[in-house]
């Protein structure tokens, strides 16, 4: 496997840097409850040495960390770094640990314990099902690959919207500029926001990208929108919907079609969706050449 290149050693460590003494700020704060004890902030999922789509979401899940009583899942030797309850941050900022965290992020998709139940599994529907009629997977070496990431480094106890004090994060400066600045670590060929939600965050961050919306006939539904980033020079994809939740979050009812969201949930109707996504992708981008 490659590694990263010198500058994104260096930018990555710089960024993990500075989401630990972000965290160490939220301990500090209102939102302390909310943190996951012993987690460390986890900056991206996949390999960063390839050319890559990039999905992002809000946050890492708990069900990456916990188990249904509330325990850690795995210890310090899981796919992603768990500090033991002996480790200070000062000791966890150290260069041989927080090399070790980054490996642990490039490696996220080889090791095993990867979280399949939101990703998806390898040939299977969620996440990954899309990607594929996408033309990309976290996991097919013949397909594009892709990188997960968060607005937020953060795995918290409580979905985001969720937690009252949220906006303590969302309105810091960290909140507003982490993500544009983490970005820039990738080659990226083009982003995929995951969910309405997601894509409204992100349009405030680029607010001067031009969206045109799609209403899919056979699938209206699952809207999306499409854009180019001017900072990033690729393609930005809106989804109206999650493609990794079940019934893609638009809830258990049918279209005008009278097709039951539980039909566009199935893996082949998400690769079918996908596969309608890349085609208005490839003619958004034609037209603007």
């Amino acid at each position: 496997m490659r590694t990263l290149t010198s500058d994104q050693w260096q930018l990555a460590k710089k960024l993990l840097h500075e989401a630990v003494q972000y965290q160490m700020t939220l301990e500090k704060s209102a939102f302390a409850s909310e943190l996951i004890d012993q987690t460390t902030p986890v900056l991206w999922f996949g390999d960063a040495t390839r050319s890559s789509w990039v999905t992002i979401a809000t946050n890492p899940s708990r069900s990456q960390f916990l188990d249904r009583t509330g325990a850690l899942r795995f210890d310090e030797h899981g796919p992603l770094f768990i500090r033991p309850q002996s480790m200070t941050w000062s000791e966890y900022l150290q260069e041989e640990t927080l090399t070790e965290s980054i490996w642990r992020f490039n490696r996220y998709f080889k090791q095993p314990h990867v979280y399949r139940t939101w990703f998806g599994r390898p040939g299977g529907g969620k996440l990954e099902g899309f990607l594929n009629g996408l033309g990309a997977s976290f996991y097919e070496k013949t397909l594009d690959p892709v990188i997960h990431l968060d607005f937020f480094p953060f795995p918290t106890h409580h979905y985001m919207g969720a937690i009252k004090e949220h906006g303590v994060l969302e309105d810091s400066p960290f909140g507003q500029t982490f993500l544009l600045r983490l970005l820039e670590l990738f080659s990226i060929k083009g982003i995929i926001l995951l969910g309405k939600e997601h894509t409204e965050r992100f349009a405030k961050l680029e607010p001067d990208i031009d969206w045109t919306i799609y209403q899919p006939m056979d699938y209206p539904d699952a809207i999306f929108q499409v854009g180019v980033s001017s900072r990033f020079q690729v393609p930005v994809i809106g989804l109206h919907f999650k493609p990794s939740e079940q019934f893609i979050g638009l809830g258990n009812r049918k279209d005008e079609n009278g097709v039951s969201h539980g039909t566009y949930g199935s893996a082949e109707h998400l690769r079918q969706i996908g596969m309608i996504v890349l085609e208005k992708v490839t003619t958004y981008s034609e037209k603007g050449d």
